[in-house]
């Protein structure tokens, strides 16, 4: 397992969403995707779309690969229950978790640890302001009323527990209520509180961090609270070949993994 003097590590990996041509012109472009994430590539109605969706396929190749040494095209994914992408079983023991909204892709990487990514762009406007305010419950609300910043902190609380429950596994399909998040004094560091599952909750740790283009993002990790986050911002053109990712094309995916076995997991 990938341990530093700290603990475990977690890998989170940022990419610039106008990067994604350059990227897709060095490692080979949907040449590097499945067939079926060919197909899902094409169906993406605007250009944006489905650039995030090859800079997500394309960036945890790459985040996989430099945790590893090994090839991009090493990897092959299936699909959990809630159509969550996730490795086929026996790879390394790694977790994956990809999250992107417009201007920034993200992706976090861990060994043996179940993690979930969140990654927005800030600050939110008014109108999604009232729309995801009526997603949490009265007391979440009041907390939100009675900060410094109503909006920040609502942006917080909406990445955090995105991240969160991507991690578990869920995603939104039980809704947002009875989470509560405490971050830490001086750091970026945040521990949440799960009224509807409260030993799950206590083995989780989540990291709330910022991005220089505008944007908001929260890792969530199962490591009991004993790893660190390590970030790795691809912002230019220089960093688009980690030195740990092995040089030359990558080699095409090929077809779909069969899932197995079949995993309860968030949608991505």
């Amino acid at each position: 397992m990938n341990q530093g003097p700290d603990g475990p590590v977690t890998d989170l990996w940022t990419l610039a969403e106008r990067l994604v041509p350059e990227l897709a012109e060095r490692t080979g472009g949907e040449t590097a995707l499945t067939p079926d994430e060919r197909a899902r590539h094409a169906r993406r109605r605007s250009p944006g779309a489905r650039r995030r969706f090859l800079g997500g396929r394309l960036l945890r190749r790459l985040a996989l690969s430099a945790r590893t040494g090994l090839p991009p095209g090493t990897w092959r994914f299936t699909e959990g229950a809630h159509g969550r992408p996730e490795l086929v079983s026996g790879r390394h023991g790694l977790r994956f978790n990809v999250s992107h909204t417009e201007g920034l892709i993200a992706c976090v990487v861990t060994e043996g640890y179940a993690s979930g990514v969140d990654v927005e762009r800030v600050p939110f406007d008014d109108e999604t302001v009232r729309l995801l305010t009526t997603q949490f419950d009265e007391a979440q609300r009041a907390v939100l009323a009675g900060a410094p910043d109503p909006a920040a902190a609502l942006q917080e609380m909406w990445v955090l527990s995105e991240a969160y429950l991507k991690g578990i596994g869920i995603g939104l399909v039980q809704g947002l209520g009875e989470l509560r998040f405490t971050r830490r004094a001086g750091s970026g560091e945040v521990t949440v509180a799960d009224g509807r599952r409260p030993e799950t909750c206590r083995s989780w740790r989540l990291d709330l961090t910022g991005h220089g283009s505008g944007h908001l993002v929260a890792v969530a990790v199962d490591d009991g609270g004993a790893g660190r986050l390590r970030r790795h911002d691809l912002a230019g053109p220089g960093d688009l070949v980690p030195p740990d990712v092995p040089p030359g094309p990558w080699p095409a995916a090929g077809p779909p993994a069969a899932a197995w076995p079949p995993a309860a997991s968030a949608a991505p």
